[in-house]
Protein backbone atom coordinates (compact mmCIF):
# COMPACT_ATOMS: atom_id res chain seq x y z
CA UNK A 1 0.00 0.00 0.00
CA UNK A 2 1.26 3.57 -0.88
CA UNK A 3 -0.17 6.81 -0.25
CA UNK A 4 -1.78 9.37 -2.65
CA UNK A 5 -1.80 12.81 -1.27
CA UNK A 6 -2.24 16.16 -2.54
CA UNK A 7 -3.54 19.58 -1.27
CA UNK A 8 -6.31 21.38 -2.29
CA UNK A 9 -7.53 24.64 -0.78
CA UNK A 10 -4.83 24.91 1.81
CA UNK A 11 -6.36 21.23 2.81
CA UNK A 12 -4.11 18.22 2.58
CA UNK A 13 -5.84 14.65 1.62
CA UNK A 14 -4.02 11.44 1.85
CA UNK A 15 -5.21 8.06 1.25
CA UNK A 16 -4.04 4.76 0.61
CA UNK A 17 -4.01 2.65 -2.40
CA UNK A 18 -2.68 -0.39 -3.71
CA UNK A 19 0.53 -0.21 -5.29
CA UNK A 20 -0.25 -0.37 -8.69
CA UNK A 21 -3.34 1.94 -8.44
CA UNK A 22 -1.47 4.68 -6.89
CA UNK A 23 1.08 4.84 -9.27
CA UNK A 24 -1.78 4.93 -11.56
CA UNK A 25 -3.43 8.15 -9.86
CA UNK A 26 0.21 10.01 -9.03
CA UNK A 27 0.90 9.70 -12.68
CA UNK A 28 -2.45 10.52 -13.83
CA UNK A 29 -2.69 13.60 -11.35
CA UNK A 30 0.42 14.91 -12.75
CA UNK A 31 -0.50 14.34 -16.23
CA UNK A 32 -3.87 16.24 -15.25
CA UNK A 33 -1.40 19.48 -14.29
CA UNK A 34 -2.75 18.60 -10.53
CA UNK A 35 0.79 19.57 -8.29
CA UNK A 36 1.18 16.64 -5.63
CA UNK A 37 3.67 18.65 -3.50
CA UNK A 38 2.07 22.27 -3.52
CA UNK A 39 -1.68 23.79 -2.70
CA UNK A 40 -4.02 23.29 -5.79
CA UNK A 41 -7.24 25.04 -6.70
CA UNK A 42 -9.76 22.83 -7.35
CA UNK A 43 -10.29 23.84 -10.64
CA UNK A 44 -7.57 21.83 -11.65
CA UNK A 45 -9.22 18.88 -9.56
CA UNK A 46 -12.74 19.44 -11.77
CA UNK A 47 -10.28 19.13 -15.06
CA UNK A 48 -8.62 15.87 -13.35
CA UNK A 49 -11.76 14.04 -13.24
CA UNK A 50 -13.64 15.55 -16.22
CA UNK A 51 -10.44 13.78 -18.54
CA UNK A 52 -10.97 10.44 -16.74
CA UNK A 53 -14.50 11.01 -17.16
CA UNK A 54 -13.72 11.61 -21.14
CA UNK A 55 -11.48 8.55 -21.10
CA UNK A 56 -13.99 6.39 -19.88
CA UNK A 57 -16.77 7.20 -22.18
CA UNK A 58 -14.14 6.92 -24.90
CA UNK A 59 -13.59 3.29 -23.89
CA UNK A 60 -17.31 2.66 -23.60
CA UNK A 61 -17.64 3.60 -27.00
CA UNK A 62 -14.67 1.14 -28.22
CA UNK A 63 -15.99 -1.67 -26.22
CA UNK A 64 -19.95 -0.98 -27.40
CA UNK A 65 -18.10 -0.77 -31.36
CA UNK A 66 -16.24 -4.06 -30.68
CA UNK A 67 -19.23 -5.90 -29.42
CA UNK A 68 -20.95 -5.60 -32.63
CA UNK A 69 -18.58 -6.14 -34.67
CA UNK A 70 -18.03 -9.35 -33.10
CA UNK A 71 -22.04 -9.80 -33.18
CA UNK A 72 -21.38 -9.06 -36.68
CA UNK A 73 -19.40 -11.89 -37.41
Amino acid sequence: MKNVGLTVSGNRYEIKLEDAFSDFVNKDLEAAGVNLHQDNKPDKLLKAYLRLAKQATSYEDEIELLIETLDGL
